[in-house]
């Protein structure tokens, strides 16, 4: 079995597997885990125990240890199911009792999140200026900034309706993003720090919706009727476009795969991405304003 610490802070063990296919608990709960496999190596038949998670990481919300008549060793959790030898038990129970400290990536100089109005969740800041985001307008900022550090030279309008966002790189070292009069400049040191806090906030801000949707027995529920809501505002939005039926379930189908229970945080944060690079490549531009108006009311949790 192998163990991990995540990117966004969860605990995930495996055998043979990787990402969605693996077993995922807080880390916090480790030391829990730990003591009910070692119970379960200490066991010589017909046991069995449910551990209750405490978080709402994973698929599901608990984590099931079994040893049969026939003393197979199995533990399930999220959907999976492994099957263990007593030796394995006991190296896992180690690991997890001795995994090293969680440094908290510290908030970003440059980034922050706020609460929700109208769709505006995250703020850039430098200088003394500011600029106000949606939660699409900051992927696509990322992502153009993604781009120019790659160049020698860049410059993208980034046009969203009435709003103008624009990324500049002008040198090597000096980098300006701007809107609508509003000039923040970033140095070659600074950039990286910004797509730093630009990851991080767009993660949290998305991560903070699917804690919205719980764990518990109705969170598939929940999760259900937020896709439907996306087909239906989506299929309005489209209307009689020769396209809308493709258009539709291409975006029912990224949307279920960033509210989908068994996403970890860093695949939701890319499908999303990918979700408003598709938007904003592939549709006209008088249905990208009000498609990223609903992605973004959808993927942001009012407070």
């Amino acid at each position: 079995m192998y163990v991990k610490i995540r990117k966004d802070g969860a605990v995930g063990i495996g055998k043979g597997t990787e990402g969605h296919a693996e077993i995922t608990l807080g880390y916090g709960e480790a030391h829990m885990i730990a003591a009910a496999l070692e119970k379960l190596a200490q066991t010589a038949r017909n046991y069995k125990q449910t551990y209750k998670k405490t978080t709402d990481v994973g698929g599901g919300n608990r984590i099931d240890f079994e040893r049969a008549e026939d003393g197979t060793i199995t533990i399930s959790g999220d959907g999976k199911t492994y099957c263990l030898t007593e030796s394995e038990v006991r190296e896992l129970a180690d690991m997890l009792n001795n995994l090293p400290p969680v440094e908290v990536i510290p908030p970003s100089k440059y980034v922050q999140k706020m609460n929700p109005e109208a769709g505006v969740c995250l703020v850039v800041r430098n200088g003394g200026n500011s600029l106000s985001l949606t939660l699409p307008e900051a992927a696509l900022i990322r992502t153009a900034i993604k781009n120019s550090v790659e160049s020698r030279f860049f410059l993208e309008p980034i046009v969203i309706g009435k709003k103008k966002l624009r990324v500049t790189r002008s040198s090597d070292l000096k980098w300006l993003l701007s809107s609508d009069g509003t000039e923040i400049k970033f140095t070659a040191y600074e950039i990286e720090a910004l797509m730093t806090g630009l990851h991080n906030g767009l993660l949290d801000v998305l991560m903070d919706m699917v804690k919205s949707l719980g764990s518990d027995d109705i969170a598939d529920i929940r999760m259900k009727s937020q896709i439907q809501r996306i087909e239906q505002d989506t299929t309005d939005i489209l209307g009689e476009h020769k396209k809308a039926k493709g258009r539709v379930r291409n975006i029912v189908k990224r949307s279920r795969k960033i509210l989908g229970t068994v996403e970890d945080a860093e695949l939701r944060l890319e499908e999303f991405v990918n979700l408003c690079k598709h938007i904003q490549w592939k549709f006209e531009p008088e249905f990208v304003k009000p498609l990223f108006d609903l992605i973004g009311r959808t993927f942001v949790t009012e407070s």
